[in-house]
């Protein structure tokens, strides 16, 4: 007994310091793994709550501006609503265009279409229309009237050649200039049979339907425009009154 009381008198500070340590170590543990299963009980939480709410990038909604291609009307005189009466004043009368040319241009009665056949491809304003010869989008600044290669081509409207000539996108063009200063133009006419400073009434024949370069894909046809000053105008329209 004695010797044990002197063992712990001797080694007893040394008993105390060794136990303080190992409750120090286990407390430690103990805190350590406390600590890492908060770190996974978190993240397992932040993985469980977190959704990607984000939208879609709208991939399937189609760009609302792209132009659509002009469909070609059933029949000759339907380019506009407007202009679906004129056949009854004549068989060569087609309709359609801008509203401004009717103040300016001359009666109904005066003026024929170029050709017999039916409105391929009407006047289209500022719309775009797809070129399938240029293969790119642009406005259509007349009216084609689809025919055979060397049908007749006649005056619009009556008034004076103003010029004739050959042009790289147009073909062979003859202008007419009528009493009220509008320009008409006749794209794709081959062998003219009139000259610069002719007169011409409205009827009269100016030559033959020959070919557009511009407008190859789109078959044989007379391009007809109306200028009025620097303004195109739908020629269709200007035809119907």
């Amino acid at each position: 007994m004695d010797s044990l009381k002197a063992f712990f008198r001797e080694k007893g500070l040394y008993l105390i310091c060794l136990g303080l340590v190992l409750a120090a170590t286990v407390t430690s543990i103990w805190a350590i793994r406390n600590v890492v299963r908060g770190v996974e009980e978190l993240g397992n939480t932040t993985q469980e709550g977190t959704t990607w709410n984000q939208p879609d990038a709208a991939v399937n909604n189609p760009a609302s501006d792209v132009p659509q291609s002009t469909p070609k009307p059933s029949e000759a005189p339907s380019a506009s609503s407007s202009s679906s009466g004129a056949s009854s004043q004549s068989a060569a009368v087609q309709g359609g265009s801008g509203g401004s040319a009717a103040s300016s241009a001359p009666s109904a009665s005066s003026f024929t279409a170029p050709v017999d056949g039916e409105i391929a491809l009407a006047f289209s304003g500022d719309d775009l229309v797809y070129s399938r010869t240029l293969g790119d989008w642009r406005t259509h600044n007349g009216v084609d009237y689809a025919c055979k290669t060397g049908d007749g081509v006649r005056a619009s409207a009556s008034g004076t050649v103003s010029a004739v000539y050959s042009d790289a996108l147009w073909g062979s063009v003859v202008e007419v200039t009528d009493g009220s200063g509008n320009v008409w133009k006749y794209c794709g006419v081959s062998e003219p049979t009139v000259e610069t400073g002719d007169k011409v009434k409205a009827g009269d024949g100016i030559g033959r339907a020959g070919s557009i370069p511009s407008e190859s894909a789109d078959g044989v046809h007379i391009h007809l425009e109306c200028l009025q000053g620097d303004t195109w105008v739908d020629p269709a329209k200007a035809l119907a009154g």
